[in-house]
Parts: structure tokens; sequence; C-alpha cells
């Protein structure tokens, strides 16, 4: 199979493409933050759970929910900074370019990452 050269490679760069990669990664922005003010809200649960527990056996589990939630969460926010950083690229001109070596980043490695700053030889 011949090799793709990287305009062939890189057409959904194109102007008429970039609402489509906007929308997909303001989707994904919703969703991360949707996922963050859930967690935030059951963490703060667990910690009034773990206050109000009878016991120090029922209150460290609770504890250990809340710490599992807020791991979640710090997750899930360095994830939603990630699809503000390709927001940002997108907003710049430089969204779907490699930032280590700058080439073209795939075209399925973008549909199944999109916030993605690497292409998948950079990445590793």
């Amino acid at each position: 199979t011949a090799r793709r050269s990287p305009a062939a490679e890189a057409r959904y760069l194109h102007p008429a493409a970039l609402p489509h990669w906007r929308a997909l990664l303001g989707c994904r922005w919703q969703e991360h933050h949707a996922k963050v003010a859930e967690l935030g809200r059951d963490g703060r649960d667990a910690v009034s759970a773990a206050a109000e527990a009878d016991g120090p056996d029922a209150r460290h589990a609770a504890l250990r929910r809340a710490s599992a939630l807020w791991h979640q969460a710090v997750a899930e926010w360095r994830a939603l900074g990630e699809v503000e950083a390709a927001l940002s690229r997108l907003a710049a001109g430089r969204f779907g370019w490699c930032q280590q070596c700058g080439a073209a980043i795939t075209f399925s490695r973008l549909a199944e990452v999109p916030q993605a700053r690497y292409c998948p030889g950079c990445d590793q």
C-alpha cells in the first residue's frame, strides 16, 4: 500500500473541517466538565459522611472513598486542561500538528484522541 503524503493525511485540517473539530472538542470539554462537577459533589458528600460516621472504621471507609473521588476529579481536571489546550491550538492554527516533530497527526489518531498533542511516533 502506498503511503499517503502529509498533505493528504492532513486534509482534515482544511478550514472547512475546523468547525467539526471545534464541536467535537466542545463536546469533550462538556463531558469532562460535568464529570469534574459530579466528582466534586460526590467527594464533598463522602467527606460529610466521614464527619457523621459512627466509629473509626466507617469514618476511615468514607475518607478512603473521598480520597478516591478527589483523585478521579484531578484526572478529569487534567483531561479538561488537555481539551482546552487543543481548543487553543485550534484557534491558533496549530491543531493536528505534532508539537515535537511538526508532522501532521493522522486522522485516525485525532478521531480517537482529538486533544492529541503528538503523532503516534513521538507519543511513545
